[in-house]
């Protein structure tokens, strides 16, 4: 059973348990076969089987660290911890060198290359032969994102004005929170209920804003009173959130920190970009593409402020390498030390 030292039995010890204690009180010779009594230990010990099966199940339940996703909710809502639900991208459709006043309306369809569709929220007409046209993805989600300068159409046509686009700054759309991560969170709650203004609470509220799963508190970081939050997601390439992510969490934190006190400061971090020279055997396209993989995942375990990325550890995430036999680290060839505001990112690899 979850949890706990008392073994279920199984359905055939709780058939010959009850029938061992129905023949005894009823005084019935055990070597007769096909009785009524034998029929009714069956059936109660199937019966006392799903009644072991549900106590079972409560009991994987009871706490949020082995509960299934409906029980976590629950447990969340007890907390004040609900799973961050999916976000939408937005951004703009940017046309460059076009003649002024032409106009595209709000509600507008705009589509990608893969048909995946934006709406535009305003009217936008150009100027200086520039035109920008707001826009919302049609679904939520980290799809919706686009990198600038990606292709874009538009469905609905205007005269004088090219169907194709560019995206420009399409971000900050992100998926329903992981229910790992969520349960990270539930969890951490427990050992960190919010106590209006605690170095732990400004960590906990931070991770309540989409696409923030990391943050760190820095006291008196602008001066006495002050607070420094850095945030940062748990993205292996990279992990340092935009502009307008941060300012999220701080307008979230803002109403939530103490009325008394000084400025709050939340930032990104700075990445600390580490570059590689391995020699690696075998030295083939699949092995260097794990190699690279368990290098991201290291720099994420490892690589947070005023940490250290020690050479036996660099090599220990080369080691575990799908396909590694051996290697050499040729760089960096001492330890990396990482400041207060910064976090490890992978930078250049170098094969030999």
């Amino acid at each position: 059973m979850a949890d706990s030292e008392f073994q279920r039995p199984t359905l055939a010890e709780n058939i010959s348990m009850l029938r061992s204690d129905l023949f005894a009180r009823l005084d019935i010779n055990d070597n007769l076969r096909r009785m009524d009594e034998d029929v009714r230990a069956k059936v109660y010990a199937a019966a006392l089987h799903t009644l072991y099966g549900y106590i079972d199940y409560l009991a994987m339940n009871m706490l949020p660290d082995t509960c299934d996703e409906i029980w976590l909710t629950r447990h969340a809502a007890m907390k004040r911890c609900p799973r961050k639900a999916a976000t939408t991208a937005s951004g703009f459709m940017r046309w460059d060198g076009v003649a002024d006043g032409l106009k595209v309306l709000m509600g507008s369809v705009i589509q990608r290359d893969d048909l995946l569709q934006y709406t535009a929220t305003a009217d936008a007409t150009s100027a200086g032969g520039v035109l920008r046209v707001p826009i919302i993805c049609d679904i939520s989600g980290v799809t919706g994102n686009a990198d600038d300068g990606t292709g874009l159409i538009l469905v609905t046509p205007v005269n004088g004005l090219p169907s194709g686009g560019l995206a420009d700054s399409i971000k900050e759309g992100f998926d329903v929170e992981d229910l790992e991560t969520w349960r990270a969170r539930v969890i951490e709650r427990y050992y960190w209920t919010p106590m209006g203004g605690a170095d732990g609470d400004y960590i906990v509220w931070a991770k309540e804003v989409p696409g923030i799963t990391r943050a760190w508190t820095y006291r008196h970081w602008m001066g006495a009173g002050s607070v420094g939050v850095m945030v940062a997601s748990s993205d292996p390439v990279n992990p340092v959130p935009d502009a307008g992510t941060v300012q999220a969490v701080k307008e979230h934190i803002e109403p939530l920190s103490p009325v008394a006190g000084s400025s709050l400061y939340v930032f990104a971090p700075v990445p600390k970009v580490v570059d590689f020279h391995i020699k690696l055997t075998p030295d083939t396209a699949a092995v260097r593409a794990s190699v690279t993989a368990e290098l991201r995942s290291f720099l994420l375990r490892d690589g947070y402020p005023e940490g250290e990325l020690t050479l036996s550890r660099i090599n220990e995430a080369v080691s575990i390498a799908t396909g590694e036999y051996s290697h050499q680290l040729i760089a960096p060839a001492a330890p990396v030390t990482i400041a207060k505001n910064e976090l490890a990112v992978l930078g250049v690899l170098t094969w030999t």
